[in-house]
């Protein structure tokens, strides 16, 4: 087997480290879309678990 040392040769195309920096407003905007989207799923689970406790109440089956 052969010992390898040194940098990677950047011809391989594999790169490694942190990931440039976002711009300032493209983070904010990333971040409350991920709220606005994490609050879309709790109000759809939510919205999910009446219609399922109403259909119990008057006996229907859930599709």
């Amino acid at each position: 087997m052969k010992e390898r040392r040194g940098r990677a040769c950047s011809a391989s195309g594999t790169k490694k480290g942190r990931p440039p920096k976002l711009n300032k407003k493209v983070e904010e905007d990333l971040i409350a879309e991920n709220q606005r989207l994490r609050m879309e799923i709790e109000y759809l689970k939510k919205l999910s678990a009446l219609v399922l406790a109403e259909e119990r109440k008057n006996g229907k089956k859930p599709k």
